[in-house]
C-alpha cells in the first residue's frame, strides 16, 4: 500500500482498478470502493476518470502499449526466431495471467463487449505481426519449412483463437488463457518448423515450462475448488 501511495493518482487508480476488476470483475466494482481503497475522495478520483468505463479503456489502451511495446522489443532482438515467438507468447501469457481472470472475462462479455471487440482486433494485429517477422526470420535461419501457406496459417491460427480464447468460452473452460494461447500456438507450430525447428522449441518450450509459473499453486486449488461445487 505504502508503494501505491507514492505513485501518481492517475497511475494509482488504474493498478487499483486493474486489482479490482481482476478480483471481482468490472461489475461489481464500484467508484466509492475504489476511492475509499485508494484512500481518496471521490470527487478526486471522478476528476480523473468521470466514468467507471473510462477507467476501463485506460487500462485496456495501458496493456496494449505495454504488450506493443515489449513485443517489438523482443522481435528486434538478436534471439533465434522460435525462441522470439516463444517469448511473445510467455510475455502475452503473464499479461493476461495478471488481468484475464474469469472475473474480468465475465465482465467482458456481458457489460463491455465493445471493449472486448478492441482487444479481438489488436490481438490479430498483433499476432499477424509477430507471426509474419518470426516466420520470415525462421526462413532463413532454417527453422521454419519452406512453401507452406503463410495467409491460409493465419488464417486458421487467428480463427482457432477467436473460436477458442473468447469470454464465453473461457469463463466456463477448465483451462485459463494462458494456457489456450500455448496450446493453440504448439499445435501450429508442430506443422509449421522444419524438424531443426521442432528440436529447437521443444528444447526452449521444456525449459520455460521449468522456469515459467503461468498459475500459482493458490489459483490452481481455488479453480479446482470451484469445478468441485459445480
Amino acid at each position: 500500500m505504502d508503494e501505491l501511495q507514492n505513485l501518481e493518482p492517475r497511475t494509482r487508480i488504474l493498478l487499483k482498478a486493474k486489482e479490482k476488476f481482476a478480483a471481482a470483475g468490472y461489475g461489481k466494482t464500484a467508484m466509492s470502493e475504489l476511492a475509499t481503497e485508494l484512500g481518496m475522495s471521490k470527487k478526486t478520483l471522478y476528476k480523473f476518470f468521470p466514468t467507471k468505463l473510462k477507467i476501463a479503456e485506460a487500462i485496456i489502451e495501458q496493456t496494449f502499449s505495454e504488450v506493443n511495446h515489449r513485443a517489438d522489443a523482443i522481435l528486434a532482438s538478436p534471439l533465434p526466431a522460435v525462441e522470439k515467438l516463444l517469448r511473445v507468447v510467455q510475455m502475452i501469457v503473464e499479461h493476461n495471467h495478471r488481468f484475464a481472470t474469469k472475473a474480468m472475462l465475465a465482465s467482458l462479455s456481458s457489460h463491455l463487449p465493445h471493449l472486448w471487440q478492441r482487444i479481438e482486433k489488436f490481438r490479430r494485429e498483433r499476432m499477424s505481426k509477430n507471426i509474419i517477422t518470426v516466420f520470415e526470420q525462421g526462413r532463413k535461419e532454417g527453422t521454419v519449412r519452406e512453401g507452406f501457406n503463410r495467409e491460409m496459417f493465419l488464417y486458421f491460427l487467428l480463427g482457432a483463437i477467436h473460436e477458442g480464447m473468447g469470454p464465453e468460452v473461457l469463463v466456463h473452460s477448465s483451462y485459463s488463457m494462458g494456457e489456450a494461447l500455448h496450446g493453440l500456438i504448439d499445435f501450429f507450430l508442430n506443422g509449421v518448423l522444419t524438424p531443426a525447428g521442432r528440436a529447437q522449441y521443444e528444447t526452449l518450450n521444456n525449459a520455460s515450462v521449468k522456469n515459467v509459473s503461468f498459475e500459482s499453486q493458490g489459483q490452481v486449488a481455488q479453480s479446482r475448488k470451484i469445478r468441485k461445487r459445480k
